[in-house]
């Protein structure tokens, strides 16, 4: 086991990567065996005048063998022991309970179109 701790890479900076077809080979070494991944929260030291409600992660991949770092894009929440979200039931317009009500009034256009 400890031979195995001294041949971890070093982790490298992480660099954006476009995903064309398909992903598994690290593009810097040539591993075609896959990545691993690990989650880093989006917005760490940025000042914005939103607040989320909910935190975001970048997931990022990383080459086992050459420890090369690469951000595709992917975003996620992570779920927390109690969710924040509330969820309406589909098909519904909070508050009105029906969505035609949310939309603006019929014109004169609507009911008779211009020839």
């Amino acid at each position: 086991m400890p031979d195995q701790v001294e041949n971890v890479p070093e982790p490298k900076e992480i660099r954006s990567l476009t995903v064309e077809q398909e992903l598994h080979t690290c593009p810097d070494c040539g591993y075609d065996l896959g990545f691993h991944t690990s989650f880093e929260r989006t917005g760490t030291g940025k000042i914005s005048p939103v607040r989320s409600t909910r935190e975001v992660y970048r997931v990022i991949l990383i080459c086992p063998e050459c420890g090369a770092r690469f951000d595709i894009g992917w975003r996620v929440p992570l779920a927390e022991s109690e969710s924040r979200i509330v969820k309406a039931p589909a098909g519904t317009c909070v508050p009105h309970g029906n969505p035609a009500d949310c939309l603006p009034p019929r014109t004169h256009h609507d009911h008779y179109p211009p020839e």
